[in-house]
């Protein structure tokens, strides 16, 4: 019988959330930042995008390696929060390409960390109290979307109003409101103790290769590269191809994030009928109709049907993925989340330049639809590999059935 959510639990909920909210008020916006305020050409940004997603790779990894060693939580997420803060106040003093290359990218790419590292201690902590860990798993990924719903609106309102200055100012200012709920959300003393497994017990097999943590993981990476190649192309598409008018990318926006909140508050209840593998499968079945119908729309109506079915599928697999990697953590669970997230950073960033490349050569159109062949991928890497469900962890057995 799993406990109910102390106060503590909840206090980890409200950190996620302000740590992703603060992040994503900058992460969007620094690629507007570079190019209408400061005045670069836009293929400038792909270079900081580069540095930074290389540096979070490897951060990710670091962060990851040193919870699954035992060391302490609050001090790494306190570098986190810190780093934030440097980068905002520097951009609102120093606000320079070079500084931003040089500087800022490690401070927002050490921010950034904070989310894996959370969802590593978030489920650490359900273990340790006896949550239900799935569900628990879903809470903290519907913080890290309500974060990521409101974050970017935030930030460009407030630019289009009073600037780019003060957007960073307004960043550093919740900076502080960050700090202080990592003050008193996570115990001072926790840490994990280390599995045998990351100690010299640790068996040839697992030193080489965990194959079901990576196949897990690539089926997350063509889940990440489809979804990120969609949605960097529907807001040109709705207004360049489709006609649509200019509010059409808000709203299929908005109406996206609400769904994707929704599913991913019941996908506890589908995991625990049909299974996580079933689950992700579902989503990848669900997401290639969804991605044709995003490719044809032409009306308002079919934009809300599109975009609700795009939430539906995505909030599916936001809800169950996260659990299904941990559970190939083999003793290993900052690593498991490590490269659960840098598979979603690695998607993000072959989806963005794809769009780019496929829609320069083709359309926006044919990149919405060349999505649906990373869903089929996935599929394809979910379905064959069943046998690896053996090695599964042996709590995740308790929570769900696979």
């Amino acid at each position: 019988m799993s406990a109910p959510l102390n106060r503590q639990a909840k206090l980890i909920l409200l950190l996620l959330f302000v740590g992703v909210f603060c992040n994503a008020m900058i992460v969007p916006f620094m690629g507007y930042f570079i190019v209408d305020g400061l005045g670069r050409d836009p293929w400038e940004i792909s270079i900081y995008v580069a540095i930074i997603t290389v540096l979070s790779l490897l951060i990710n990894r670091t962060f990851g390696e040193r919870f699954d060693s035992g060391a302490r939580v609050r001090p790494m997420v306190c570098i986190s929060v810190v780093a934030f803060m440097v980068a905002t106040i520097t951009l609102t003093l120093y606000p320079t390409y070079w500084v931003i290359i040089g500087f800022i990218s490690l401070c927002f790419s050490l921010s950034g960390a904070s989310t894996s590292l959370m969802y590593s201690f978030g489920r650490s902590y359900a273990i340790e109290q006896n949550f239900n860990i799935t569900r628990y798993n879903s809470f903290l990924r519907t913080m890290t979307s309500l974060g990521w719903m409101f974050g970017p609106a935030l930030s460009f309102f407030i630019a289009s109003q009073w600037g780019s200055q003060t957007v960073f100012l307004t960043a550093a200012s919740l900076a502080m409101i960050w700090f202080l709920v990592w003050s008193i959300a996570i115990p001072k003393g926790f840490a994990v103790s280390p599995s045998p497994k990351n100690k010299s017990t640790l068996t040839s097999d697992d030193r080489a290769f965990n194959k079901g943590l990576w196949l897990a993981v690539t089926a997350c990476l063509f889940f990440a590269i489809g979804h990120v190649l969609t949605s960097s192309a529907l807001p040109l598409y709705f207004t360049h191809q489709a006609g649509l008018p200019t509010y059409a990318p808000g709203l299929s926006f908005t109406i996206k994030c609400f769904m994707e909140v929704v599913a991913i508050l019941i996908a506890p209840s589908l995991m625990h009928r049909i299974g996580l593998r079933n689950a992700l499968c579902c989503a990848a079945l669900l997401a290639m109709p969804t991605y044709y119908i995003l490719s044809q729309v032409q009306t308002m109506p079919h934009l809300i049907i599109g975009s609700a079915l795009e939430g539906l599928y995505y909030g599916i697999f936001a809800g169950v993925s996260i659990t299904f990697v941990q559970g190939f953590a083999n003793g290993r669970m900052g690593r498991a989340t490590s490269l659960y997230m840098n598979s979603l950073f690695l998607g993000g960033m072959i989806g963005n330049v794809s769009m780019g490349l496929i829609a320069s050569t083709f359309s926006y159109q044919t990149a919405i639809q060349l999505s649906l062949l990373c869903a089929a991928v996935a599929l394809v890497v979910l379905v064959l590999s069943r046998r690896s469900d053996r090695i599964i962890s042996a709590d995740l057995k308790s929570q769900s059935r696979l």
